[in-house]
């Protein structure tokens, strides 16, 4: 009788974990890591077209490996459009974990 009192003790106890993947999992569930990941994008983005286009430019998600980056104007649009391959190599480059393989750009809705 008394090992099934303390195999039940030891059942009740807390599981002690490490502050660390208490932090990990919190920066996961709130989407921390995402929107810096989303700047040092839009960062990238930024040194290939420069500031002037770069300032009505705003990444979005990345999905299987695309990434969305809503512009304001169809100008700048198409601006970007030209400047694909530049934006997508810098891309790789700087965040080769994101593993982008496309780059699209799409007109934001107001």
């Amino acid at each position: 009788m008394a090992k099934k009192w303390l195999s039940n003790q030891n059942a009740e106890k807390p599981r002690v974990r490490r502050i660390g993947s208490l932090v990990n999992q919190l920066m996961a569930r709130r989407g921390y890591a995402q929107a810096s990941a989303g700047e040092e994008m839009l960062q990238s983005v930024v040194a290939v077209v420069g500031t002037e286009i770069g300032n009505d430019c705003r990444v979005g998600k990345l999905r299987r490996g695309v990434l969305q980056v809503y512009v304001t104007d169809s100008a700048t649009l198409q601006e970007l459009n030209f400047q694909r391959r530049g934006v997508l190599r810098r891309l790789q480059k700087d965040m080769p974990d994101s593993n982008i393989t496309d780059v699209r750009f799409r007109l934001q809705s107001s």
